[in-house]
């Protein structure tokens, strides 16, 4: 690779055989499967009030995992579940923001600090590291990729790579490095943040939602309207969705085995954000997600429940 030193400034019952999609499909492999950990995503509930769902995909229950709270902006979750950090406004600030930490099964309150101030743009999207030792924010129109320990404290601040502003979306590796994006090249940033590798070129008008493997091998992105996925290395580049829509928002299982994909995806650009929440094989094949056209595509449902589909409108992950 290409070195390049950078510059620092259901929900009742899913997923458990059949009758788990609005086509009643089987799910992967066409002949029953099972799935596991948590999904949280954000969709509004009641008055149009956003909340975070989580549901546990072993025993298909669904519960609220964050209420409603105007003032939040973001949140993530680590790996094992255990802590959650999210982004507020700051009341003392109009231009400022809190991270707080909390542990997501009690709502304690771990810790809480103001991040640093972006005289533009205040509304991040915090992301925890592998190991939980540290945060990213991805770069906004006045700040850079910024690096700090779960007290706020800055690590780093990458603004440009090869002279090329950082941009876009980013993605934790196993190692504490990072996978950004300057330009319409992706890098792998160090574990300390000092150079990166170039892992491929994009050749996109319009690409987004980078997204990493948990054990780094494999990478996914939305572009051209339909997710692709690749290894780490950008090798092997393949497009693994098609339908008459968009699709958008790509998300590995932590076993590496699935795809959560936004499908029927009005995005970014549009006045109101929506999609729906679909899973496939992350096996490298290509599915159609159109509406019953593919047996081995789920559709998570909720059962009981009066909505043909899960939904999301902002943030969702896999743990």
């Amino acid at each position: 690779m290409t070195r390049i030193f950078s510059s620092l400034l259901c929900l009742t019952a899913v997923l458990l055989g059949t009758g788990c999609s609005k086509k009643d499909n089987a799910g992967p492999g066409d002949g029953g499967w099972q799935a596991s950990g948590n999904i949280y995503y954000d969709w509004a509930e009641g008055m149009g009030l956003a909340v975070t769902y989580r549901l546990d995909l072993g025993s298909g229950v669904r519960s609220k995992a964050l209420g409603y709270n105007g003032d939040r902006h973001a949140w993530d979750i680590s790996r094992d579940g255990s802590i959650m950090v999210q982004s507020l406004e700051d009341p003392n600030d109009y231009d400022g923001e809190v991270y707080r930490i909390i542990n997501p099964q009690s709502g304690e309150t771990l810790s809480e600090f103001r991040k640093r101030n972006s005289e533009v743009s205040n509304f991040t999207q915090p992301q925890l590291s592998p190991d939980k030792s540290r945060i990213a924010v991805p770069p906004v129109s006045d700040r850079g990729l910024l690096v700090m320990d779960l007290q706020g404290r800055l690590l780093k601040e990458v603004v440009t790579i090869g002279g090329k502003r950082v941009n876009g979306s980013i993605a934790w590796m196993p190692d504490n490095s990072i996978v950004c994006v300057a330009g319409s090249t992706v890098y792998r940033l160090n574990n300390q943040y000092t150079w990166g590798d170039v892992v491929t070129q994009m050749n996109f008008n319009d690409w987004n939602h980078l997204a990493a493997s948990h054990d780094g091998q494999r990478l996914a992105f939305a572009g051209g309207k339909h997710i692709w996925m690749m290894n780490a290395d950008g090798s092997n580049r393949v497009q693994v969705t098609t339908s008459n829509e968009e699709e958008g928002y790509p998300v590995f299982s932590p076993d590496g085995k699935y795809l959560l994909v936004g499908t029927n995806y009005d995005g970014e650009g549009n006045a109101i954000q929506n999609w729906e929440l679909t899973i496939i094989p992350a096996d490298g094949q290509q599915y159609n997600v159109t509406d019953g056209a593919d047996k081995r595509v789920v559709q998570l449902k909720v059962k009981g429940s009066d909505m043909l589909q899960e939904n999301c409108n902002d943030l969702m992950t896999w743990r």
